[in-house]
This record gives structure tokens, C-alpha cells and sequence, in this order.
């Protein structure tokens, strides 16, 4: 071999190693996190619409937890209509001729479609809160209404660090 394929070669067998203990590296700190009981920051608990039963009465959380479990169903269908919609958009723009157009009209679609099953959701909600009481009514406000929690750290943080 020559010098120039036997660099050629070092220099590529150094590319794969660093991969491969980059790769071992990340997933022991994925281990380790996970094993803290440290779930990922992209998924920081059950959205506001969720948790908001456990500020009503006991009585109420039952009822409200199947309104929406009923109207659930329909909705992860089409959450999954749009995910299917919007990997197809993503993948036009492989296509050959590109047309942006075509991908931007894609998404568009996808966005209606979660846009009209979070709506029905919503509405699902306001239509259960018609038949509280004030006070109920005044609690299930304040629960949507907070943002979602994030998982703390074991210094008190967010995953996701201190806020600037």
C-alpha cells in the first residue's frame, strides 16, 4: 500500500471509532439519566387539558376523565392522520422536481388536521365545564390555565436548565 492509502485508511478507521464511542458514550448518559428517573425534556408530563381533573372534586374527576376519553379516541386517529400527512409533506422534498409549494400545501393540511382534533377536544372541555358550579368551574380554569410542568432535577433545576 502507499503512504497516501495507508493515511487515507487511518483517517477513516479513526472516523468509525469516534462514532462508535460517541454512540457508547451517549447511551450510557441516556442509561444513566433514565435509570435517576429523569424522563426526557421533550415530554414533560401530561398536557394542562389532562391533569386539569385532579383540581376538581373527586366526583367531577371520574366524569370529566371520561369526557375526554371518549373524545380521545377520535382525536389520536386523527393526530395519526396528520403525523402520516405530515411525513409524506417532509418527504416531498426528495422529490425531483422540488416544489416547495407542494411540500408548504402538505403541511398546511396537517395543521388543519391537528388544528380540527384539538378542537374538538377543547370543545369537549367546555362542554363539560357547563355543567359545574362556579367554584368547580373556577378550579378547572386555573388548572388549564397553568403551563405544564417540567421534571425537576435533583438540584431543584428543569432539565432544561435555569431560565435566563
Amino acid at each position: 500500500m502507499s503512504q497516501r492509502s495507508l493515511t487515507i485508511a487511518l483517517f477513516i478507521s479513526l472516523a468509525v471509532n469516534l462514532f462508535a464511542i460517541g454512540a457508547v458514550v451517549g447511551g450510557l448518559v441516556i442509561g444513566v439519566r433514565m435509570s435517576q428517573g429523569r424522563e426526557s425534556a421533550m415530554r414533560p408530563g401530561p398536557p394542562p387539558i389532562f391533569s386539569a381533573a385532579s383540581a376538581l372534586p373527586e366526583a367531577r374527576q371520574d366524569a370529566y376523565r371520561e369526557a375526554l376519553r371518549s373524545e380521545a379516541r377520535e382525536v389520536r386517529r386523527s393526530l395519526m392522520r396528520a403525523g402520516e400527512a405530515r411525513r409524506a409533506a417532509w418527504g416531498e422534498i426528495a422529490a425531483d422536481p422540488y416544489d416547495p409549494a407542494a411540500v408548504r400545501q402538505a403541511l398546511t393540511e396537517a395543521q388543519g388536521i391537528e388544528a380540527e382534533a384539538r378542537s374538538r377536544l377543547e370543545s369537549r372541555v367546555v362542554d363539560f365545564a357547563a355543567d359545574l358550579n362556579p367554584e368547580e368551574r373556577q378550579a378547572l380554569a386555573e388548572a388549564l390555565s397553568r403551563p405544564p410542568r417540567r421534571h425537576e432535577g435533583r438540584e431543584g433545576r428543569s432539565e432544561r436548565g435555569p431560565r435566563p
